[in-house]
C-alpha cells in the first residue's frame, strides 16, 4: 500500500471540488491507498485563513469566512495529519543545507513524506522534482487511460 501526502495546491484543488483531482483521490483510495495531509499543509492553510479574517471588515464578510473555515476544518478532518517528527526536522535541516532554491515549507513538507517514504501529490513538479530521493505525483492532470 502506497501513502500519498497532498500538497497546499492539491488539497486547494480538491476543496475547490477540482474534478480530476477528486477522480485522481477516489481512484487511490478504490486501490486502498492511504492519502493524508502534513501538518505543515494544514498550517499553510490555517495561515490563510487568520490573514483573511483580520482583513475582513463587515459582519457579512466575517460570516463568509466563518462558514468556509468550518467547510475547511471538515475537509482537514477527512485526512490523516502527519506531524513534522524530530526525525523530519532533521531531514528538513539536511534539505536546507543542500541550497536546492526550494521554499522553506515546501521542504518541511518533503522532509515530512521522505520521513514516512510517501509519495507528495502536487502541481508544483518544479520545485519538488528538486528533492533528492522525493518521489511526486500531480493528479491534476488527467488521468491516462
Amino acid at each position: 500500500m502506497r501513502l500519498f501526502i497532498l500538497d497546499t495546491d492539491t488539497l486547494t484543488l480538491y476543496q475547490h471540488g477540482d474534478a480530476t483531482v477528486h477522480a485522481a483521490l477516489e481512484a487511490a483510495r478504490v486501490n486502498r491507498q492511504t492519502i493524508g495531509l502534513s501538518v505543515i499543509t494544514v498550517e499553510e492553510q490555517a495561515k490563510g485563513w487568520f490573514a483573511a479574517f483580520s482583513k475582513a471588515k463587515t459582519p457579512t464578510q466575517l460570516a463568509h469566512l466563518s462558514r468556509l473555515l468550518s467547510e475547511a476544518v471538515r475537509t482537514w478532518g477527512r485526512f490523516e495529519i502527519f506531524p513534522q517528527t524530530e526525525a523530519s526536522f532533521e531531514r528538513f535541516d539536511a534539505l536546507v543545507a543542500m541550497k536546492l532554491n526550494v521554499g522553506k515549507m515546501d521542504l518541511r513538507i518533503a522532509s515530512v513524506a521522505l520521513e514516512l517514504g510517501a509519495t507528495i501529490v502536487t502541481h508544483n513538479l518544479r520545485d519538488f522534482g528538486r528533492v533528492p530521493g522525493l518521489s511526486i505525483a500531480d493528479w491534476s492532470l488527467p488521468l491516462e487511460p
